[in-house]
């Protein structure tokens, strides 16, 4: 877990998609498996960036705001585990489909904006939500109907508390560009053809 004053860039999850993710968990009591490891659900998102100090605050202030990306859609549809002991297991929600083209793009250019503010970015993030650390058992992959997670916006985060108040503070937030329209149908496929006369 990150140190109090580190920031870094994130998309959160929103309370009513939050709301059907821990659904899931209840269904399959897992919830109660999962008990005091749970992951505070408020702080539940997809990282875009890296870990920075806190004298960064404003070089990153900069680059997302000028970050240019389409608002995208990513499913979340498969709740998995992984890691090699007890205490030391994550949970996490991802997609059966991979990364969507979205978060490729978005990711890109938050990159190339932090790198412009001489912030190097040397990790890659994988499309998922994390549910646990710090689980004290591994479970099979769990499938469930896809939820459709709407990102249009990204936050520039302060990690700030400890123990059961840790939580990423909101130092600002930038909407994301309306995704391209589809190209217009043409007309002519639309309306019933009529004999010339």
């Amino acid at each position: 877990m990150a140190r109090p004053g580190e920031l870094f860039v994130m998309a959160r999850v929103p309370q009513a998609l939050r709301d059907a993710l821990l659904g899931v968990m209840r269904d399959a009591g897992l919830d109660t498996l999962l008990g005091g490891a749970l992951y505070a659900p408020r702080n539940w998102h997809q990282t875009l960036s890296d870990l920075h100090p806190p004298d960064a605050r404003e070089a990153m202030r900069r680059a997302c705001a000028a970050v240019v990306a389409p608002a995208f859609g990513m499913e979340l549809d498969r709740l998995e585990s992984s890691g090699p002991e007890p205490g030391r297991i994550h949970w996490r929600f991802v997609s059966s489909t991979g990364r969507p083209e979205g978060l490729g793009q978005l990711m890109a250019a938050v990159r190339t904006q932090l790198r412009a503010q001489g912030l190097v970015e040397t990790q890659g993030h994988r499309p998922h939500v994390t549910v646990s650390y710090n689980a004290s058992r591994a479970i099979e992959p769990l499938s469930f109907g896809p939820m459709d997670w709407r990102i249009d916006s990204i936050e520039l985060v302060e990690v700030a508390g400890k123990g059961k108040d840790y939580r990423y503070d909101v130092v600002e937030a930038w909407p994301l560009r309306a995704p391209a329209a589809p190209p217009p149908a043409q007309l002519g496929l639309l309306w019933p053809r009529f004999p010339e006369h």
